[in-house]
């Protein structure tokens, strides 16, 4: 049986496309109320992940009904077939992820927006978000180059808040 990878990104293009509606929708342009949505929306780009393993998963068998219409057997699954059957069936699943995710997303900011419920975190500021951002974003490489990279971004950044504290009467 033929393996189509083994490492599945999460969807970023599905985060992005959840948040910014949102974020639009509800007036959501600090760092503080958009960190809930933007929690929600990174769990829904890694479900959107475990998704496309499965249907990875599922792709799998296609490839012996293919190789056995290659075989010469007239009852088994052309590639033309194949490819048609995978893009519709993502194209499916793709869009009743967001269309759930969304209407989840929007009645949970919803309520919680109407009760005034909507965490405000107003000491978290934009180079925070993107400091933890750039975190995740270097450990999601998994090698020890880049755990490096981490330690020393962290270093400088400790420096330039020590100095920025030293510079200050």
């Amino acid at each position: 049986m033929l393996e189509l990878g083994s490492v599945v990104p999460p969807f970023g293009s599905l985060s992005f496309l959840l948040l910014f509606p949102l974020a639009s929708h509800f007036g959501l342009n600090r760092p503080g109320p958009l960190l809930l949505p933007l929690i929600l929306v990174i769990l829904a780009a890694y479900l959107g992940g475990f998704m496309e393993r499965s249907l990875r998963i599922h792709e799998n068998y296609l490839v012996d009904r293919v190789e056995a219409w290659c075989a010469g057997d007239c009852f088994a699954l052309t590639p033309g077939q194949a490819v048609l059957h995978v893009v519709l069936l993502r194209a499916f699943w793709q869009f009743m992820l967001y269309v759930v995710c969304y209407a989840l997303l929007f009645c949970l900011i919803a309520v919680l927006s109407a009760r005034q419920a909507l965490p405000q975190l107003s000491i978290l500021s934009w180079p925070m978000l993107y400091g933890a951002a750039l975190m995740g974003a270097v450990l999601s490489l998994r090698t020890r180059r880049a755990y490096m990279v981490l330690a020393c971004s962290l270093g400088a950044l400790a420096l330039l808040i020590w100095a920025g504290q030293k510079s200050l009467p």
